[in-house]
C-alpha cells in the first residue's frame, strides 16, 4: 500500500489527498460490487448444466418462479434439506 504523504497545514494538498482517497474508495466500492454479485452467481452454471442432464415435470410460470426464488433465497443445503433430498 502506497503510503500517504504529509499534508500538514497544506489544504490544497489535503484536498487533494481527499479526492483520490474518495476516488479509491469510490473504486473498491464497485470492485466489492462485482464480486458480491459473482459471489451470489457463483452456482448457475453447475445448476444449469445439471438440468439439463434431468426431465423436469410440466409446471406453470409461477412454480418455475417460485423455484428459482427458493434456490435464490436459500443456499443449497438448506434448500436440499428442506425438501428432504440431502
Amino acid at each position: 500500500m502506497t503510503r500517504a504523504r504529509n499534508t500538514d497545514g497544506d489544504l490544497d494538498a489535503i484536498a487533494s489527498e481527499r479526492a483520490k482517497l474518495q476516488q479509491r474508495m469510490a473504486e473498491l466500492d464497485a470492485a466489492e460490487k462485482a464480486a458480491r454479485e459473482a459471489q451470489r452467481d457463483a452456482g448457475r452454471g453447475v445448476f444449469l448444466a445439471a438440468l439439463e442432464k434431468v426431465k423436469i415435470g410440466a409446471m406453470d410460470r409461477a412454480q418455475a418462479r417460485g423455484l428459482a426464488a427458493a434456490i435464490g433465497k436459500l443456499d443449497a443445503a438448506e434448500l436440499l434439506r428442506r425438501i428432504g433430498d440431502a
